[in-house]
């Protein structure tokens, strides 16, 4: 489009030179135009230069991009994969959190009922103490009752002799 424009510019002052040539008007009219024209030639030439590498820089700018598209599509597959890694390892994550919530509970749980037998124990061990020192009690108790049932049958064994014995002297 701009190619396109540059060159009827161009073609327009090269009329415009060629009209004012053909008119014979005087020779420094005519210098004047032929330097406009090889200006708009100059500039026509630049114009074009720069046109050429622009669109120059425009293709090496789409190869580029095309590379990159390339290589993005490449790489695709390798970061679907890497999401879907990443969620499972989220995922992973999560589950392990959970059980490790759970077992921090379990813990807890398990340290409150090991509390809780400790005490029973203590409880327990300190009754056994008590019914020790209650039967240590009563076996003195015995062994104090049997010492008396000793000594009353030792006495009656001795009584029922004397009244034997008293009983053959009368």
């Amino acid at each position: 489009m701009k190619k396109r424009e540059v060159t009827l510019k161009f073609l327009f002052l090269l009329v415009c030179v060629l009209v004012l040539t053909g008119c014979d008007r005087s020779a420094k009219e005519r210098d004047k135009a032929v330097a406009e024209a090889e200006q708009a030639k100059a500039e026509l030439e630049r114009t074009k230069t720069a046109l050429e590498e622009t669109q120059s820089e425009r293709d090496e700018l789409k190869e580029i991009i095309a590379e990159i598209s390339k290589e993005m599509e490449k790489t695709k597959p390798e970061l679907e994969t890497a999401m879907q890694t990443q969620e499972e390892l989220e995922n992973q994550l999560n589950e392990l959190t959970n059980q490790r919530d759970s077992a921090i509970e379990q813990v807890k749980e398990a340290k409150a009922q090991a509390e809780t037998l400790s005490e029973q124990l203590k409880e327990k061990a300190k009754e056994i103490s008590e019914y020790e020192l209650w039967v240590k009690e009563l076996q003195a108790t015995i062994e104090e009752l049997e010492s008396q049932i000793k000594e009353m049958s030792e006495q009656s064994t001795e009584q029922s002799d004397e009244d034997v014995t008293d009983g053959n002297n009368v």
